[in-house]
């Protein structure tokens, strides 16, 4: 059995109950964001954002074009932040971030995602939101086709079998 140093994932210095606490309810907040903040725009509105804690980031549902969308940078924030959660800590961020794109590749241009060209106004749009810091041409995701506890079980999962096979 490998050490877990050598898997993308290990476990975190036991955090004080407080802060399990605090990491709890703010996880629990992300998960009802996640799931009700295209319900939560008013008519106006085209961005609605969530603060993660620490020095994870914010996270937003941006609202272009009648859909509503995440980025694959806010997508990796809330999988980072939930393995925190749990007590763990990334330590090959390349690996995780790999792997969760892997899995975002099948979210396909068109039905789950759009793919933006460099500089177009949407992803100039997202830059001046602090969305991005980028204009690159890359996906961005619609909100309802991202299944979060499926990227983040599927994450999980790879890290148990590289564990298991000493990688």
């Amino acid at each position: 059995m490998s050490s877990a140093s050598s898997t993308s994932l290990s476990v975190a210095s036991p955090p004080a109950s407080t802060q399990v606490a605090s990491l709890q309810d703010a996880l629990r907040r992300l998960r009802v964001f996640i799931g009700t903040a295209p319900s939560t725009f008013g008519p106006a509105e085209s961005v609605k954002s969530f603060e993660l804690p620490a020095d994870f980031g914010t996270v937003s549902c941006v609202f272009w074009n009648d859909i509503y969308h995440i980025t694959g940078t806010d997508i990796i924030k809330c999988m980072l932040f939930r393995v925190r959660a749990m007590n763990c800590v990334v330590a090959h961020m390349k690996k995780f971030e790999e792997g969760v794109f892997s899995d975002l590749r099948n979210l396909k241009p068109g039905v789950d995602s759009t793919l933006e060209e460099p500089k177009s106004p949407f992803l100039e749009f997202l830059v001046s939101q602090k969305c991005i810091r980028t204009q690159k041409k890359q996906k961005v995701f619609y909100w309802f086709s991202v299944d979060h506890d499926k990227l983040f079980l599927d994450a999980v999962d790879r890290d148990l079998k590289r564990m298991k096979q000493g990688q």
